[in-house]
């Protein structure tokens, strides 16, 4: 390991449930939406600094969104789209009841109990909740978001989206005098984006807001109990229309690449959302020119919050494992999403990692150096993981792969400890990072990726410490250097862990996000003392 960093067998990680809600005040922050536990770690890093802070997750069952995953060493496989925790050895691990993992139609109970206090009876109803849905509907929809097929019929998709949350005309809290009461807001609405995006066609229109105003309305019962709500990839939209004039932040997921740009109702929802926030949370550093683009003033720089508690250096038996099995000198851990060849037109910087150029630069190393005792892991996780091993037999080094099932972060941590080098996106459209690359430098481990740091200057004092590869020779020619070169690599690793310590750590996220919420708070005088 390295020299300033002390070596420590870390300990069993133990996890408890977080006690503090019981003496806090329910007219704080809600934060809706959980792509890949963004909102509970934030929240969990924010309510242990005093701030109180829930989680809302709606019908949104994908494994990266839950908590067990950021918490749990999972070793057995487990649904990637609808996992049933019950079969799984948890470890004693219990969710925390601030986070609401609930359906559409279950939100006024929870917004009941917030009212009257009583934490314990939305942790049961989560615990106890049953999918309504029919089962061969569940599995339709399941299907297609699994297998990357696109429902060009805009009326089908509205359907789906209201069979997928169980909810149907008169269900979930839309009822009639929330629905006139939001058409009256229509008019408003429409005018407000005139005025906003007056060279904009077409415009925003009732049919726009007829697509969402059910489902947002619904939320609105739960929104009422907080001051701010911090909103997640799309979901502003359900702020905007359901709860209208609520102070609300718009947390950005590589959604502002394309969406707002789009020629639909999401599109242009979802731009308005963007003028309204009270402040826009940019997370990729690229989509500063899509800020610019939209004319917005209220936009900020917060990196990821990564749970660095859990990721940091530490010895693993794992990487001993790994060599003896394959009989290899060195491990490759490339953890990224495989999909790199089909997706909607205009959606390819939001969807793609580009794992095909990744795996041409493997053969090519793997074709000059037939002797380099080198093993790869790889994940099945993606729409496109069987073209991925298709591609790896064409290039020839299907004997130095190993595939892993689609990994908890605990279990992945260790596969990042056990690794010589981290292999992130080779996007060219995107040039930037999410999460993979300060995890890597998190644990002292130099990452390889499509990185444009002009993007980020903008973003820190001083630019991280990635090595970019922008194609598949300079992949061959810059593993070929690592791998070779042990002080230069472990030299590589010891920067990155460095500059993530002082520009990327969960108290630097903590403390930017505690700013933003102090500047809302005395803009409309509710005097939080953070």
């Amino acid at each position: 390991m390295l020299n300033k960093i002390k070596k420590s067998k870390e300990k069993d990680r133990q996890v408890v449930t977080d006690t503090k809600y019981d003496k806090m005040i329910v007219d704080g922050i809600l934060h809706i939406g959980n792509i890949l536990n963004n909102g509970y770690l934030q929240c969990k890093y924010l309510r242990r600094n005093g701030i109180d802070a829930d989680s809302l997750n709606v019908d949104y069952q994908h494994v990266q969104g839950q908590p067990e995953w950021a918490e749990v060493d999972i070793l057995e496989p487990v649904d990637e789209f609808n996992p049933d925790w019950s079969k799984v050895d948890l470890k004693g691990y219990k969710r925390p009841a601030w986070f609401f993992d609930v359906t559409l139609s279950e939100i006024e109970k929870v917004a009941k109990d917030l009212r009257n206090r009583k934490y314990s009876e939305i942790q049961s109803l989560i615990n106890q909740r049953r999918n309504s849905l029919p089962k061969k509907i569940k599995e339709f929809v399941k299907t297609v978001i699994k297998n990357n097929k696109v429902i060009k019929n805009t009326g089908l998709c509205t359907k789906l989206r209201k069979i997928r949350s169980g909810v149907l005309r008169g269900q979930g809290g839309a009822n009639a005098d929330n629905l006139k009461q939001s058409t009256i807001q229509h008019a408003e609405l429409i005018e407000e984006y005139r005025t906003v995006f007056a060279d904009r066609r077409p415009c925003l229109s009732k049919a726009d807001i007829d697509e969402w105003i059910e489902r947002s309305l619904a939320h609105r019962a739960i929104f009422k109990h907080y001051r701010l709500i911090q909103a997640y990839s799309l979901d502003p939209i359900y702020v905007l229309l359901g709860n209208r004039n609520q102070p609300f932040i718009c947390y950005e997921h590589g959604t502002m690449r394309e969406f707002p740009f789009e020629d639909s109702a999401r599109g242009r929802l979802y731009s308005l959302c963007l003028k309204k926030a009270e402040k826009v949370i940019i997370t990729n550093a690229d989509c500063n020119k899509s800020a610019e683009r939209l004319g917005l003033d209220n936009y900020i720089y917060i990196p990821h919050i990564i749970d660095d508690e859990l990721f940091k250096p530490s010895e693993t038996t794992l990487r001993k494992k790994l060599m003896e099995e394959h009989h290899c000198d060195y491990v490759l851990v490339a953890p990224s999403r495989h999909h790199w060849k089909n997706c909607p037109d205009g959606l390819e910087n939001s969807w793609f990692k580009r794992n095909d150029i990744l795996i041409k630069g493997l053969g090519k190393l793997f074709k000059k150096k037939p002797d380099l005792k080198a093993l790869v892991v790889f994940f099945e996780w993606g729409q496109e993981v069987d073209l991925s091993k298709a591609l790896i037999r064409d290039c020839g080094f299907e004997d130095k792969v190993r595939w892993e099932p689609i990994r908890s972060k605990p279990a992945l941590k260790e596969f990042f400890n056990a690794a010589d080098v981290i292999l992130d996106q080779f996007n060219d459209g995107i040039g930037t990072f999410g999460a993979v690359v300060p995890e890597a430098m998190a644990c002292a481990k130099p990452v390889i990726l499509n990185y444009k740091a002009e993007l980020h200057t903008w973003c820190y004092p001083k630019l991280p410490p990635a090595i970019n590869a922008s194609s598949e020779d300079e992949i061959s020619k810059i593993l070929s250097n690592l791998l070779e070169n042990k002080s230069y690599r472990m030299k590589i690793g010891e920067s990155g862990f460095d500059w993530f310590v002082k520009y990327h750590s969960s108290r630097i996220v903590i403390d930017k996000l505690t700013d933003v919420y102090k500047t809302i708070s005395d803009k409309y005088g509710w005097g939080w003392e953070l």
